[in-house]
């Protein structure tokens, strides 16, 4: 069975620490946010949109790569999914045998393909 859950603070890690340890305000989704230059003869940088990362954190695991705090800062974090909904690991009485990371309509969700039964 495949599932979808939107990707939220109570479900991601950002750089390894729980995604309630962030303002998730601060993430840009959109790439709409600019981050203006401070230094001469720099031009000012917009935002680059989430993307996934070319390779994976372990097999079948992927993870995105989000601006956040672009207008003061202009970083990028690795927002991953929790562990427990991770390939190999039990999530809601259910086996993962593979997770990626989707873009939908509506924003972007880690997608589950689990084990029937």
């Amino acid at each position: 069975m495949i599932r979808q859950y939107k990707i939220a603070k109570h479900n991601s890690t950002v750089c390894g620490y729980p995604g309630r340890d962030f303002d998730w305000s601060k993430f840009c989704w959109d790439g709409s946010e600019i981050n203006k230059a401070i230094f001469k003869g720099h031009k000012d940088d917009k935002a680059p949109l989430p993307g996934v990362d070319d390779g994976f954190i372990e097999p079948d695991c992927q993870y995105l790569h989000v601006p956040y705090d672009w207008l003061e800062n202009g970083t990028i974090y690795r927002v991953r999914p929790n562990e427990s909904m991770r390939a190999g690991e039990i999530y809601r009485r259910h086996l993962v045998l593979k997770q990626r990371a989707v873009k939908n309509e509506d924003g972007w969700y880690w997608e589950l393909e689990q084990e029937d039964g």
